[in-house]
């Protein structure tokens, strides 16, 4: 709300294409900060799940959530590097494409490491 605000006051639409900069940010800074906290989030996840949860079982969350903040500071780098070069083919490709892309890769191999790891 706050670039969309920006972006109206100043007339221009550039605020607009730091959204992906920002949203990686807030994860980072939520998912970092979990990792200071009694139950990361990844943890409180598992248990939602899970209910009772192994040491390994934790520490095989906390590892996942340190995976997840390597993803948002790589994915917010690159999100703000399309916005430096003012380039809105690159920024739709890598903004609107690659980055799910890389999403769905941790998502998919998480679960996959999981499974193995389960049996």
């Amino acid at each position: 709300m706050l670039l969309a605000l920006i972006s109206w006051i100043f007339n221009e639409f550039q605020f607009l294409l730091y959204y992906p900069v920002t949203t990686n940010l807030l994860f980072l800074i939520f998912f970092g900060y979990s990792l200071y906290q009694p139950q990361n989030i990844i943890e409180k996840f598992a248990r939602l799940k899970e209910g009772n949860l192994t040491p390994s079982t934790i520490k095989y969350t906390r590892k996942v959530t340190i995976c997840w903040c390597l993803l948002f500071i790589l994915n917010g780098s690159i999100a703000l590097i399309t916005c430096f070069i003012n380039d809105m083919y690159w920024w739709t490709i890598y903004n609107g494409l690659i980055s799910y892309i890389f999403t769905g890769l941790l998502m998919g191999g998480e679960w996959i490491v999981r499974q193995k790891l389960k049996h």
